[in-house]
């Protein structure tokens, strides 16, 4: 079986290969870029690609390496692309005049609603956002002072900002990063 030719056997290794390795590089993902459905979409690429180079790779080696080596390459991507997005978005609310931290009352509206919805998350996460954004905690001093453990201070945040994005102004969000970003240390 050094080069798989026949379509059925192919489907069969790739299937086998899918069952057993697909959880394990899912963790290998979130270990990296700490978001489940990231680690699930750039897994799903691996296997797409593998499946899209099926006809030059040797089935009769080893090929987990070859899942990890490009399960870490399109993380890292994806943390540098997430990086560049950031950086777009800052530069973006620097240059928005509408969310600067003037007396803007419509501004202060929109605070207020994130605020509100902050409240309605689940308990837990929406301690850890309170404590992240309003209180301007560490990462470090919520996860003590909560019992829990950093990742998981992290883990709420992403939850947390998740559901904002999807309601809320983003150049609005940004101002609630960038104050949070001065204390995620």
């Amino acid at each position: 079986m050094e080069r798989v030719q026949d379509n059925k056997q192919c489907s069969r290794v790739f299937e086998q290969l899918f069952k057993q390795h697909y959880r394990t590089l899912c963790f290998y993902a979130m270990s990296l870029v700490n978001d489940l459905d990231a680690s699930k979409d750039i897994v799903h690429d691996v296997f797409l690609s593998l499946w899209n180079h099926r006809s030059t790779i040797d089935f009769s080696r080893p090929v987990y390496p070859y899942l990890l080596s490009l399960t870490r390459n399109r993380a890292l991507n994806y943390l540098e692309h997430k990086k560049i997005q950031n950086n777009h978005a800052r530069q973006h609310l620097a240059d928005d005049p509408t969310y600067t931290l003037s007396d803007d009352p419509t501004r202060e509206e929109l605070l207020e609603r994130i605020l509100s919805r902050i409240e309605r998350l689940p308990e837990r996460c929406s301690q850890v956002m309170k404590l992240s954004f309003i209180e301007c905690k560490k990462y470090k001093e919520i996860a003590e002072e909560l019992n829990i453990s950093v990742n998981t201070v992290k883990t709420h945040i992403t939850t947390g900002l998740k559901t904002l994005r999807d309601e809320f102004p983003t150049s609005l969000l940004l101002l609630l990063l960038a104050n949070q970003n001065r204390h995620a240390d």
